[in-house]
């Protein structure tokens, strides 16, 4: 009797060694997983391929973390939102110019380039609060009202960003302007349209 029991527990020793090799998960499996995890958050989005290879490159930090994959979302979404109103601004720098400040000589785009740079001087704003309702999720806050107020100021930035290419539609004006413009806003409208569906399919 001794005799099987020894055997039986040397079987047993041999698969549970076994098994623990088969699950024991190495730094780059790790890596793995953290990457499936972003990716899989990035299938629910408008862009996909976009919001991985954007996100991908912080997975190690991200891990398999909601939170944080949304809150590097938003970091980043306030990153492209400051490029994009840098262009506007200079484009309107370079419209008045070449008015010499002329209120009697302002081209037609000036006026629309000023209100577009207010929509995404708004929407930086819009942006870094939802940012700062994150961090308050990460201390530990009510889920539900920050992740609601996240949900708002994210939705009030992308309606800013297409009043803001709005305008351009409803007056003549330079046509290389106007591609400039949609050019920025449309590319970070698309990064605050993935933004927001990572938030919408945020669970808690």
């Amino acid at each position: 009797m001794s005799q099987v029991l020894y055997s039986l527990t040397l079987v047993f020793v041999f698969f549970a060694s076994t098994n623990i090799h088969k699950t024991s998960a190495s730094p780059s499996s790790y890596s793995q997983n953290h990457k499936t995890f972003v990716k899989t958050a990035c299938n629910s989005t408008t862009y996909p391929d976009k919001c991985y290879k954007s996100l991908s490159s912080y997975s190690s930090n991200i891990k398999s973390d909601p939170i944080k994959l949304c809150t590097t979302a938003l970091n980043l979404n306030v990153k492209s939102a400051k490029e994009a109103t840098s262009v506007i601004s200079k484009l309107l720098k370079k419209s008045q110019k070449s008015t010499d400040g002329r209120k009697d000589k302002m081209l037609p785009e000036t006026l629309i380039l000023k209100d577009c740079l207010e929509e995404m001087k708004d929407t930086i704003i819009e942006l870094r609060q939802a940012v700062t309702e994150m961090k308050t999720l990460q201390d530990g806050g009510s889920m539900a009202e920050h992740i609601t107020n996240v949900r708002t100021w994210v939705s009030s930035a992308l309606t800013d960003e297409g009043t803001c290419t709005d305008g351009f539609e409803e007056v003549k004006v330079n046509k290389e302007t106007k591609k400039k413009v949609n050019k920025v806003v449309e590319e970070l409208a698309t990064t605050t349209s993935n933004t927001l569906a990572l938030i919408t399919n945020l669970r808690y």
